[in-house]
């Protein structure tokens, strides 16, 4: 089966894209496309000429004419590839993924054809229905903060920066509500209908939200794995994040409960 790896960047973070590339072309995967989709006029940078970034050789720059916000990383793949039976996996422009990544996704996809795989996923609270079992998010033992220090300690002596210790995303495999595409998600285009394409005001910043809850108005379980490592940052992190944004009025955490109640009051889902 075909597997197109698609995702969006910002102007400001056009200078960051390299190590971001890198990693996408370690990828142990058998992938066929790497898409970076780079919208002609952004809402947030008005300013922006359409110049598209410069890319190594296995990168494909498309310039679609609308900007989706976030969405756009995954929506256009999903559209241009309507009817055909691939993977798509969708991430985020501001990190550096491990080699193995992408083929762990498409793993589990291979036992689990008909569910969105999600290295990282949350929960919404309620108290409807839940596909179970719940995967459980890792949390900082004693073991880890152990390494933590060791690799504090290592930096103060040598005077050099070390990566953390890995720690997973999950700890135990199982079904999430929210598919967090930081960590990679792996859909299908058959996932979504049409509607998931009218974002409404407001929702268009919370495209985690958005494109899960459109899975799950469509009964798409979102399946999050155990023992999947956190990715590293890569250094357009701090530049223009969207997490740090007030955009309409609102900011993340606001922007975040605005779409779940969106979702519930029109969908009727997460309840």
């Amino acid at each position: 089966m075909p597997t197109i790896v698609s995702l969006t960047a910002i102007p400001p973070r056009f200078a960051h894209l390299g190590p971001v590339f890198d990693a996408l072309l370690a990828q142990t995967a058998n992938i066929d496309e790497i898409r970076l989709y780079v919208p002609k006029r952004f809402r947030r940078f008005p300013e922006y000429d359409g110049q598209a970034p410069a890319v190594p050789k296995g990168i494909r720059v498309i310039q679609p004419d609308d900007d989706l916000g976030p969405a756009s990383k995954v929506l256009f793949a999903v559209d241009e590839m309507r009817g055909t039976d691939c993977n798509i996996i969708y991430c985020d422009d501001d990190i550096s993924y491990e080699p193995t990544r992408f083929a762990r996704l498409i793993a589990e996809a291979k036992a689990r054809p008909d569910q969105c795989i999600a290295a990282d996923g949350d929960h919404v609270a309620g108290g409807g229905k839940r596909q179970m079992p719940r995967a459980v998010r890792a949390k900082k033992d004693l073991a880890y903060r152990g390494r933590r220090a060791l690799q504090i300690g290592s930096e103060l002596v040598t005077l050099t920066r070390r990566p953390r210790p890995q720690m997973p995303h999950m700890a135990v495999s199982g079904f999430v509500d929210v598919a967090r595409g930081w960590g990679g998600v792996l859909v299908k285009p058959s996932f979504f209908t049409s509607d998931v394409f009218d974002i409404p005001q407001v929702v268009w910043t919370v495209d985690d939200h958005w494109l899960s809850g459109n899975m799950a108005r469509n009964n798409v379980p979102i399946w999050s794995p155990a023992g999947i490592p956190k990715p590293q940052y890569a250094g357009g992190r701090d530049v223009h994040a969207l997490v740090d944004a007030t955009i309409e009025g609102h900011g993340r955490s606001s922007a975040s409960a605005f779409c779940i109640k969106y979702m519930q009051d029109t969908y009727g889902i997460w309840l």
